[in-house]
């Protein structure tokens, strides 16, 4: 499975400037009462600067450089690591506030992804969870990955997670953002035709039928990515703009060739077909029919796999036979047609059903 790599530099210590300009003086053999004579400083200011108490000025360092030799530039990033690690320390203390807001993600899952360590202290799960989300506070991360959910177009009825949501759809974009910042500008006639195209890589294993998809999708400004299915929110695909960049994420939720392939056409549909500011979030289970977009997206979908043209003869298929003969003449998978005949009949079971293939999907989660 492809994980979240935390990058985690540490910054645990950061010497004072006060403690450097001590160690210069007792070099040069200075008294702080003699620097103050030799800068114009107060002898109280020398030693509060020593003592850390009070910060080193630009002024003071320029001074400093042209007393003791140690350039300006020198004492200037001394104090700057030196207020930036207080900071940082300051902020450590204040998130034992946050521990209750991380611990409604599960750890199991956060270890899983690739998000914490299993022996994570649980400051060090709000710290690495809040880098992860890019937010400074639960606050932040309300505003950025909660409130914006109500604005999703979901085509599923059931209760969700928001917050397992949230944590797919930061993996999502992660996993993409190598592609979306290779991605030429979009190209709606050129996404058309990788429309096209797709349902004739059915016939190729999975893998390779997926990469391939990637291939013709980023070739027309779309980014395309895998990232398995998160507990408890019944996401089988989402597409969305990141940057300007249209980005399909499709995941494990059905082991059905046929749905997995009408998914990712499903969301090629809400790219070319619906306002760049939604983001549809897809589980091809509920009230698609009352929502015109969704509507718009399937009917998009099921064309490409079996054109308009074919349906009836789609629809007279009685045998397996039937369905390989129209899969052969339309150069796609028979679990494809398989699947769009179920669904064109309302006919899960018997013999046609069985066609329908199951696909393992590991080969995907590994990439």
């Amino acid at each position: 499975m492809a994980k979240y790599a935390a990058r985690e530099p540490q910054f645990d210590f950061a010497p004072r400037p006060g403690r450097m300009l001590q160690r210069e003086l007792d070099a040069h053999s200075i008294s702080q009462a003699q620097l103050a004579a030799r800068t114009g400083l107060s002898t109280k200011h020398i030693n509060l600067v020593i003592k850390g108490t009070a910060p080193l000025s630009p002024d003071v360092a320029v001074t400093l450089e042209q007393v003791l030799g140690t350039s300006a530039e020198t004492w200037l990033r001394l104090e700057a690591a030196n207020q930036t690690q207080q900071a940082r320390a300051e902020r450590l203390g204040a998130l034992s506030a946050f521990t209750e807001w991380a611990s409604s993600f599960p750890r199991r899952i956060l270890v899983d992804r690739g998000i914490v360590d299993e022996d994570d202290t649980s400051i060090e799960v709000v710290q690495k969870l809040l880098r992860f989300f890019g937010v400074a506070a639960p606050g932040a991360f309300a505003k950025t990955w909660l409130e914006p959910q109500a604005s999703y177009k979901r085509s599923q009825l059931l209760d969700i997670d928001m917050n397992l949501t949230a944590l797919w759809l930061r993996l999502s974009e992660l996993h993409a953002s190598t592609l979306i910042e290779q991605a030429p500008a979009f190209d709606p006639e050129k996404l058309r035709k990788a429309a096209d195209l797709i349902p004739k890589l059915t016939t190729k294993k999975t893998g390779q039928a997926f990469r391939e998809a990637q291939d013709l999708l980023l070739d027309s400004g779309v980014v395309l990515v895998f990232v398995p299915e998160m507990p408890n929110t019944r996401i089988s695909g989402v597409s969305r703009w990141v940057n300007g960049t249209p980005m399909i994420a499709v995941t494990s939720r059905y082991k059905g060739l046929d749905s997995f392939w009408f998914t990712v056409l499903h969301e090629v549909a809400h790219v070319l077909l619906h306002p760049k500011r939604s983001t549809f979030v897809d589980g091809l289970k509920a009230d698609d029919d009352a929502d015109a977009q969704e509507v718009a997206a399937n009917k998009f979908a099921e064309a490409r796999l079996v054109p308009p043209t074919h349906l009836k003869q789609l629809r007279a298929a009685t045998t397996p036979e039937d369905i390989r003969l129209l899969a052969k003449s339309l150069g796609i998978s028979p679990g494809i047609v398989a699947g769009q005949w179920a669904y064109q009949t309302g006919t899960w079971g018997g013999p046609i059903a069985k066609l329908r293939e199951q696909v393992d999907l590991a080969e995907l989660a590994a990439s």
